[in-house]
């Protein structure tokens, strides 16, 4: 066990790629007894391997509505329309990319998250929970009008297709690649060659996610709420993604804050001791402690020196 986990952390860059590497080598073998060509008395030596404390490659962390609003006016359509659909709806952009005609409602103003786009490969959404219909809202006529300019509007067609190959769905590389040069363009130090705008390590469509996700709390839906628009399998993921901002701590604090203070509004408070008394009760009560204390010390002396004796 621990000689894998020692293979495991050497062959790995991130947490999730030997959680993936690990589990990859279980099915091998699973598949092996499967096959017979392992006996069904083999125990399988992965199910021993215990994994290391999740950690991060990046740093979790999310631009603020203004920095992101700048970013998103660099950007042209589709790239933007896609960006501001995983903003918006906290779609993957995988599942942006794989829309087909069919699967948007314009009457309804709704996407169906019915498949996923993977590095071209079309396949079934990540999680059984990912199969969900999701709201626009004022991005509705906007996607009327893309859809409008298409030259091919079947059923099934694509939503974002190439530009130069239409029967193929956009790759998802050109759109990361126009939000990482819209946010690198945004310096906030003119004078600064080095310095790298409003981009930063980790920085994507998936940032995007991550920002709806932690929105859609800040402007008042639950964790709950949060998990199933993100079509997360359970809670805790939608946790993880969570951010919360210096601004959401500050209306936090002041609202609690602001319940005290209309809670004491509400009764007759006590009055407070003045503080000279009080503090003088306090000096008397050290004051009897260490006599207390000096009396103990005595009585122990004198009991020593009888028993010398």
């Amino acid at each position: 066990g621990a000689d894998l986990t020692e293979l495991l952390q050497d062959s790995s860059t991130s947490w999730h790629g030997m959680c993936g590497l690990r589990n990859a080598m279980s099915g091998i073998i699973t598949k092996a007894i499967e096959w017979d060509l392992l006996p069904e008395t083999f125990a399988n030596p992965i199910h021993r391997v215990r994994l290391p404390k999740k950690w991060e490659v990046w740093e979790k962390r999310i631009l603020t509505p203004e920095q992101t609003a700048q970013v998103l006016a660099l950007i042209d359509d589709p790239n933007r329309l896609i960006c501001e659909t995983c903003l918006d709806t906290g779609t993957r952009i995988s599942e942006v990319t794989g829309l087909m005609i069919k699967h948007v409602d314009l009457d309804k103003g709704v996407i169906h998250i019915e498949q996923r786009n993977f590095h071209n490969n079309i396949d079934e959404p990540k999680t059984a929970k990912s199969k969900r219909a999701l709201a626009l809202g004022t991005l509705t006529e906007r996607y009327k009008t893309w859809i409008a300019g298409l030259r091919r509007r079947g059923p099934n067609d694509w939503v974002f297709p190439q530009d130069v190959d239409l029967s193929l769905p956009r790759w998802d590389s050109g759109v990361r690649k126009a939000l990482k040069q819209a946010a690198a363009s945004i310096k906030q130090k003119a004078d600064d060659p080095n310095d790298p705008g409003l981009d930063f390590p980790g920085f994507g469509m998936h940032s995007l996610r991550r920002a709806n996700i932690t929105w859609r709390q800040d402007v008042g839906g639950s964790a709950i709420e949060a998990s199933k628009i993100a079509g997360h399998s359970k809670v805790d993921t939608t946790l993880d993604y969570t951010q919360i901002g210096m601004k959401r701590h500050d209306t936090l604090t002041r609202r609690i804050q602001d319940m005290r203070q209309k809670a004491a509004q509400k009764i007759d408070l006590p009055t407070a001791q003045p503080k000279t008394d009080l503090l003088l009760r306090q000096r008397q009560r050290a004051e009897a402690a260490r006599a207390a204390r000096k009396e103990r010390h005595t009585e122990v002396v004198e009991i020593n020196k009888g028993a010398v004796a």
